[in-house]
């Protein structure tokens, strides 16, 4: 995703909020002009919101907060995803007028109000951390003493951050990439996410590892080069392929550390035991270190990038893509809108990269930006149709993909879908490995009872036939069961000798990891 298609993606997260939200109240531009001037005082031309919305002009946080204040929107709910959107995009931090910066009394008294609070566990909301690193990253040059309090700060923001939900997590995520910009604090919040990903007591490896890409510390580069070489896990394997990803692009790591890269990449697309998952990734990689590294294309060849989705061998059936894509999006677009309009092309293109980029990053924010839209719920509606039509079939569709889109919607539509694939039969453990993981970070919730009924097929599933994969799906569950809330459940699996020791030490890691506002 470039600069300008970012720009043009908050355009389109704007224009279809002040569309379809709002009871509908202000669905031209001259409306939302004058709604605006009777709140500001100031006047607004409608060109100017025209500007803004087709991407011609990149607004401010401002403004986006003022679209949420006219719309009813959720504090930050619109800032903070287009701030994730130009992140994905650039290079470079992309710099932006803000309500917040640390120049005056005022201002900075409260940045040492929310740097006080910021260490003490459950004292600061998604608001609050935004609020914080804004003023951090508007004063480049801040200097705390002693500088420890950096890590004990990014320690408590990561911790809540895998544990958090929706638009509690996307905040602590965007927080906590500031952070890690920052030239003062970067160094420290690098560390606190290794040590996060070395421990081997926590369900989250991914995270930690992925969040390194925004720096090019070299402390960040040379922990994600030791996870490639010699991963301790398939999942931290999948986290540092994904952190090198941009890294690489954005040329991140030092002269030395190239040919080391190359060769390790080299091994690992030739090796016949890397997990099927993992190689779109590699080839990412491989296509990123081609543009970068003088003589790597003739090293790692010219592969190019496999999609994910709803189908098999797609990167060959770009006319599926297409086809499944507008239809979803049609679906969604004839369940919101009465208009006979033409299709939202935006739309169209948001949802085929959310099922079938091949990156990570960009599947994560198409999503995103797709559930901060009154556009959420029929999107959801129409994707969880085509995995039940792909299931009722038997067919061998990937539905990885498709059950962690439905959760970053941010709706709990898929919820039940879930827990019929982790209490029914014949489903495959590729499958319900992807429906357990899909359960943490989703809206809603399943009571206790449910969650006992879920465990208890699971352990005896484990029991019968014991594998890394079906040992993945009862750590996903315990992970579930605390990203939910129930405690007592989770001492239960604690000290059960019937599970696995890695769902047993999730159990004891989340029972001391504070739950942030949901």
């Amino acid at each position: 995703m470039s600069v300008t298609q970012a720009t043009a993606s908050v355009g389109w997260l704007l224009r279809v909020n002040r569309r379809h939200g709002a009871q509908g109240l202000l669905r031209t531009g001259y409306e939302f002009a004058g709604a605006f001037r009777r709140q500001t005082g100031r006047s607004l031309a409608p060109s100017h919101v025209t500007r803004w919305e087709t991407g011609a002009l990149l607004p401010g946080r401002h403004t986006i907060r003022r679209y949420e204040q006219l719309l009813d929107l959720p504090p930050e709910s619109l800032v903070t995803i287009s701030d994730a959107v130009l992140r994905v995009a650039s290079p470079t931090p992309v710099r932006r007028s803000s309500d917040t910066r640390a120049t005056d009394d005022r201002t900075m008294h409260r940045l040492h109000e929310l740097l006080e609070q910021a260490t003490e566990p459950g004292a600061m909301t998604g608001l609050a951390w935004s609020e914080l690193t804004e003023l951090v990253e508007g004063s480049p040059h801040l200097v705390l003493h002693p500088p420890r309090l950096w890590g004990a700060i990014a320690e408590q923001l990561l911790g809540e951050l895998v544990v958090a939900e929706n638009t509690a997590w996307l905040q602590r995520q965007e927080a906590m990439s500031r952070l890690l910009e920052h030239s003062s604090a970067g160094r420290y919040a690098t560390e606190v996410c290794i040590a996060l990903a070395d421990d081997v007591d926590s369900p989250v490896v991914v995270e930690p590892l992925s969040l390194l890409e925004i720096t090019d510390h070299p402390a960040a580069n040379s922990y994600v080069l030791r996870q490639l070489q010699h991963p301790a896990s398939d999942r931290a394997h999948y986290g540092a392929l994904l952190a090198t990803v941009r890294k690489a692009a954005h040329g991140h790591f030092c002269e030395d550390d190239w040919p080391h890269l190359v060769a390790c990449l080299r091994q690992t697309m030739t090796d016949p035991d890397v997990p099927q998952p993992l190689r779109p990734l590699v080839l990412q990689v491989a296509a990123a270190l081609a543009r970068t590294v003088p003589g790597a294309a003739a090293v790692l060849g010219n592969q190019r990038p496999a999609g994910v989705g709803l189908t098999r061998h797609h990167s060959t059936e770009s006319a599926v893509i297409q086809t499944v894509s507008n239809r979803i999006a049609a679906a969604a677009q004839r369940e919101l809108s009465d208009e006979t309009g033409a299709m939202d092309v935006t739309l169209v293109r948001l949802v085929k990269e959310s099922l079938y980029h091949s990156n990570p990053d960009h599947r994560l924010v198409a999503a995103l930006l797709i559930s901060a839209t009154p556009y959420r719920e029929p999107v959801a509606r129409a994707l969880q149709a085509e995995v039940t039509a792909h299931l009722t079939r038997r067919s061998d569709a990937d539905h990885t993909v498709a059950l962690q889109a439905m959760t970053l919607l941010g709706v709990d539509l898929h919820r039940q879908l879930v827990q019929d694939i982790l209490l029914g039969t014949g489903f495959s453990v590729a499958l319900r490995h992807a429906a357990a993981w899909a359960v943490p970070h989703c809206a809603g919730q399943y009571t206790e009872p449910q969650w006992r009924r879920i465990l208890a097929r699971q352990v005896d599933a484990w029991t019968r036939e014991p594998s890394d994969l079906t040992e993945g799906i009862l750590q996903g569950v315990t992970y579930g069961i605390g990203t939910d809330g129930h405690q007592r459940l989770l001492a239960e699996i604690q000290v059960s000798l019937r599970m696995p020791a890695s769902a047993r030490r999730t159990a004891s890691w989340l029972l001391r990891t504070p739950r942030p506002d949901r």
